[in-house]
């Protein structure tokens, strides 16, 4: 079997900052606390540097608390947030539900550190092969705790129109997750894979998407958006960068024309991806990744990349 793994890497930027807050309850107010805490989601979600979140229900006899998960994108996007009247606003409404004050726990990252890395599969299990599968990952989980830089590994069930399980692998830096990837011990493992999975796979990232990974950092699947919010997006960026380097061509107006044009796409494909295109999509997070179809929502981001894109114009022919 072909060991058709991909590894990621996350861009030497900030990294992410997490909030964790638990939350009893009482029975009597729960469906206040649910109002309140959708009403604190979605507000997080229009906060500078949002990421991702994910509220946990309570689960009996194991978990009786709520639990709510924040991610920003530093730790200054988390001061910025957890100090905002909005949250503050929103976060009395959640303790008016409560039965003892809530508990906040803060994950919060040196922004100067290497970011780790990860590695992701997906498996196609044999039918009837689940049980074989889930004694071998637990094998696999066991054998890779033993290795220098291991952090974690997640996993996701299929689901919906997905039947294929999705592991992440994390380790803390490139050199030790070559360690392990190029270990005879994981080799011999994949040996005892092959009769258990019909096909071992890698989901990489490419072309467009890449733009649009919004979501909560390498541990996290990415949520691409439908091709059409796409296109609007990236037209809402790309229009002004090539107009700003419009106004740049006379700095190698001298060169042949495919000159010209080479440098102009080297430009406006760098600009986009390294700079307009993470705050664009920023900027329309809350209609890009929007869980739900709304109306209200779709037709507010359809008019903020018309609006934008009629501001823009009207800026262009003053200059």
């Amino acid at each position: 079997m072909n060991d058709d793994s991909t590894q990621l890497r996350e861009a030497y930027v900030p990294q992410p900052a997490t909030a964790i807050a638990s939350h009893l309850v009482r029975p009597e107010m729960a469906d206040e606390y649910i109002e309140a805490q959708t009403a604190i989601t979605e507000a997080a979600r229009m906060s500078p540097g949002f990421v991702g979140t994910e509220v946990l229900s309570p689960i009996p006899d194991l978990q009786g608390e709520w639990v709510a998960i924040f991610r920003l994108e530093s730790n200054l996007a988390m001061k910025r947030w957890l100090e905002s009247p909005e949250r503050a606003r929103l976060a009395a409404r959640i303790e008016a539900c409560l039965s003892e004050p809530s508990h906040m726990l803060l994950l919060a990252s040196d922004d100067n550190a290497e970011p780790p890395v990860a590695v992701v599969f997906t498996h196609r299990v044999a039918k009837d092969k689940e049980e074989a599968y889930l004694a071998w990952r637990r094998k696999v989980i066991a054998a890779q705790a033993h290795y220098p830089g291991y952090l974690a590994t997640e996993f996701f069930r299929p689901h919906g129109i997905q039947n294929e399980w999705v592991d992440i692998v994390r380790y803390d830096n490139v050199d030790d997750l070559n360690h392990w990837m190029e270990s005879k011990e994981r080799e011999a493992l994949l040996k005892e894979l092959d009769p258990i999975v019909e096909s071992m796979h890698a989901h990489r990232v490419t072309g467009l998407e890449g733009w649009f990974a919004l979501n909560r950092g390498a541990a996290a699947t990415v949520r691409v958006p439908p091709s059409w919010k796409q296109m609007l997006s990236v037209l809402f960026a790309l229009y002004p960068t090539v107009m700003v380097l419009n106004f740049l061509t006379p700095l190698w107006h001298t060169l042949p024309f495919p000159q010209q044009m080479l440098i102009g796409n080297i430009l406006s494909c760098a600009l986009l991806t390294y700079l307009v295109m993470p705050r664009v999509s920023q900027f329309l997070n809350f209609w890009l990744t929007a869980p739900v179809r709304d109306w209200k929502n779709e037709a507010l981001g359809v008019g903020a990349v018309l609006a934008g894109l009629a501001l823009f114009v009207f800026i262009f022919q003053s200059i």
